[in-house]
């Protein structure tokens, strides 16, 4: 019988904990431990799973009543059940498995707890928990994109891609203005229909009245900044390297696209680049950012930007500042509704918010630092957490950085304003010898000029389609058929199924298992897959669903046998047909492909979020396109500037163009489908979704020779420990595939399904 010993991290609230703090619990004797363990069960296969044990019982004792205090009295402040506490499982004091313990209820007798019921869980269900109900407008790390809409952007971003650095780190391609139109379709004609507004040919007659125009299209972002996101913002990390970190998705973006037709903006102004003038006796202190005071604390106003810069020290000296801002509209504008924010520019993170404000209003944070209680909330007031900017940058290393506090006001129409603010600090210190020091610094800070909220910025997350976290992440996870699993440094690995289980061990366990009985059963009750995007809201999608009775993009997979159950997976995406421009004068191929998002009513729709790839058409043989500076309002009038771009951002359902022999290495239809750009399947060999992620597991589950067999083994400490779920397991002269196992750990009794290897 092996030794199980379970440990619990106690509630606290330290800012670090370390590996001491762990607990021993106190186990009933005669309660057996039993876990189960899963990663993808080929009943359900669209799962993902993670190790977790049925709730086990913990007697009342003295350890246990201290730590779990008193929970069953609600009058008691004392442990949350709605948190999970970090564990660890030992056997034979080898560490066997990491986790998280969350109390269920107490049984009581006599009015008094008798025993405690517990679930232990793997360490991947932290992170679910974490993300909860957050939806993807909530990465406030998507916002180091933020730009104005402009010409200029609009132009770069269809023509080149926008870059962007912070964190001195380059993010290439972050953001394109891909030819997807919103709201109209294009065509293109070389020599005739001149006069029609959406022929987007490059031909000099009336080329100042027709063409893509800057409101026709929406920007959008890479997929794998996403992810990154999602890593800062629940300080979690995806390991580097694996499937997330492939070229499966370099040049994957999701359209921004939250609102049918064009994006809805507000004018706004950031105040981050006008000079402003300092008033009172430590204007020199308040400055400077080379001023003793300031250079051990980063707190400074730039009287050259406004910004104001501050990181606290997590020392133990204590300090609290009042950052007030005060808007003050011109006398024309003071009945024009306005927001006015305090946010952080490193990360676009919105700290203070008045809401359709008339006339001068002011607005303020109160930052404070306390060493005892660092992580604590203190009031209303910012604590050494929420001061601290943590990112990272792209090869996923944590920076930290000075916030960088600024004031935005956002408007419906025009305003003109002036803006002041007030900063006051006060800093104590303790030396030690135990001499307290107190000092108390002063401004007043005022614009030199008005500013006007005129400037229309793309902020992301307010243009993000409107999808849950976790639902994004199942999305990618189901349309690559993938699976995740905590590695001993703590990462997050993602890998595609048959990756994970070509990365497993082989395992003769023949003389531990139970010879004089086991079972074979059927792999599924199920008779078909379908595998299939959300229901398509695009017109060239539209009419493929009426013709072919079934998405595009589509697979349905039956097997020859009886039942007639459906499985359906299906992704929370839209799946758009793409369209390759040819002339329409002469029937040549252009290089130019477009995406149109007006319904079967040729009326702009919203649909679910839409993932695509983006391909850079720049080939000196490129055609042409006529891009027009002015609005579908005031096109007609000509006379506006227009430009020939010979590169562009086209977009794709497959990751690059092919030829008309060697299909792309990636595309995003799970069925055989004809490429748009070479017209052309390649006889059905074509690198589809299911071909390269889920044919394997699919084939091999529905072979008529694959069984589940059951059998029951008393394994070995060594055998245990070592033992994972993609590891090849040998019973006499047959290697099975491990589907589900359950181990009672004291006993090391193990009830395998196993899926064999058909020959």
């Amino acid at each position: 019988m092996q030794k199980v010993v379970l440990y619990i991290q106690p509630q606290q609230t330290k800012v670090s904990i370390i590996e001491e703090d762990f607990v021993r619990l106190d186990l009933m004797e005669e309660d057996l431990i039993s876990l189960t363990q899963v990663i993808q069960d080929v009943k359900d296969i669209e799962k993902l799973f993670t190790d977790y044990s049925r709730t086990f019982n913990l007697p009342a004792s003295k350890t246990n009543n201290k730590i779990f205090k008193h929970w069953y009295n609600p009058d008691i402040q004392g442990f949350n059940n709605q948190l999970f506490s970090a564990s660890k499982i030992e056997l034979n004091h080898f560490e066997f498995k990491t986790g998280k313990i969350q109390l269920n209820e107490v049984v009581m007798k006599h009015g008094e707890p008798s025993m405690y019921k517990v679930t232990f869980f793997g360490d991947t269900i932290e992170f679910k928990n974490a993300i909860n109900e957050d939806l993807i407008s909530d990465l406030s790390w998507l916002n180091n994109f933020n730009h104005e809409l402009n010409t200029t952007n609009v132009k770069n971003g269809l023509e080149y891609g926008l870059n962007f650095t912070f964190d001195s780190v380059t993010y290439n391609d972050a953001i394109i203005y891909p030819l997807i139109a919103h709201s109209q379709s294009y065509i293109y004609n070389l020599n005739a229909d001149h006069q029609n507004p959406v022929n987007i040919s490059t031909h000099n007659s009336d080329q100042k009245k027709r063409g893509v125009l800057p409101e026709d299209l929406k920007p959008a972002i890479k997929v794998n900044h996403i992810i990154q996101a999602i890593q800062n913002q629940y300080n979690i990390n995806f390991k580097t390297g694996e499937f997330l970190d492939s070229a499966v998705f370099d040049n994957m973006y999701m359209w921004l696209h939250r609102e049918k037709g064009a994006m809805k903006l507000n004018k706004g102004k950031i105040i981050d680049d006008i000079v402003f003038t300092c008033s009172g006796t430590d204007c020199t202190a308040m400055t400077d950012v080379n001023y003793a005071f300031n250079f051990v604390f980063r707190g400074w106003f730039e009287l050259s930007t406004g910004i104001f810069h501050f990181q606290p020290e997590l020392g133990t000296d204590f300090e609290e500042t009042i950052y007030t801002a005060t808007i003050t509209p011109n006398s024309p504008f003071l009945g024009i509704p306005y927001t006015v924010e305090i946010i952080r520019l490193n990360d676009m993170q919105v700290f203070a918010r008045q809401e359709r404000v008339l006339g001068a209003s002011s607005i303020s944070i109160t930052m404070f630092t306390d060493p005892n209680t660092p992580n604590s909330t203190t009031g209303d007031k910012l604590n050494r957490t929420d001061l601290w900017y943590f990112g990272s940058n792209e090869s996923g290393s944590v920076i930290t950085a000075p916030s960088r506090f600024v004031v935005r006001v956002i408007s419906e129409d025009d305003i003109f304003f002036t803006a002041s603010y007030a900063i006051d600090r006060t800093y104590t210190n303790t030396s030690a010898a135990g001499v307290v020091t107190t000092e108390t610094l002063n401004g007043v800070f005022n614009s030199t000029v008005s500013m006007r909220s005129v400037d229309k910025f793309v902020v992301i997350s307010e243009q993000v389609p409107k999808l849950k976290i976790k639902d994004f992440l199942n999305g990618l996870f189901r349309q690559y058929n993938l699976t995740s699993y905590l590695d001993y440094n703590g990462e997050i690995v993602v890998e595609t199924l048959d990756s994970y289980y070509a990365a497993g061990e082989t395992h003769d366990i023949t003389e531990f298992v139970e010879t004089d009985q086991h079972t074979v059963g059927e792999t599924i009750p199920f008779s078909e897959v379908d595998f299939e995007y959300s229901e398509p809201k695009s017109i060239l999608a539209q009419q493929f669903q009426l013709l072919n009775n079934q998405k595009y993009g589509e697979l349905n997979y039956i097997a020859n046998v009886s039942k007639k159950n459906i499985y359906q997976i299906k992704l929370p995406f839209e799946s758009m047909i793409y369209e390759r421009l040819f002339d329409q004068g002469n029937g040549a191929s252009t290089s130019i492909q477009i995406g149109t998002f007006l319904n079967q009513d040729l009326q702009p729709d919203l649909g679910k979020p839409l993932i695509f790839y983006g391909i850079y058409q720049d080939s000196e043989e490129n055609t042409g396109i006529n891009f027009v500076d002015s609005t579908r309002a005031d096109l007609s009038t000509g006379g506006h500037a227009n430009y020939s771009l010979n590169n562009y951002w086209i977009p794709s359902a497959y990751n690059e163009l092919g030829t008309s022999s060697t299909p792309p290495a990636y595309n995003l239809n799970f069925g055989s489908e004809i490429n748009t750009y070479t017209l052309t399947d390649y006889s059905g060999t074509n690198n589809s979704l299911f071909q390269l992620y889920y044919e394997n597991y699919i084939t091999r589950v529905f072979n008529t020779r694959t069984r589940i067999f059951k059998f029951s083994a008393i394994l070995p400490l060594k055998v245990l420990l070592n033992l994972t779920l993609n590891d090849l397991i040998v019973i006499g002269t047959r290697a099975y595939t491990i589907n589900k196992m359950t181990t009672k750990l004291q006993s090391g009794k193990t009830n395998f399904e196993l899926l064999n290897e058909p020959s």
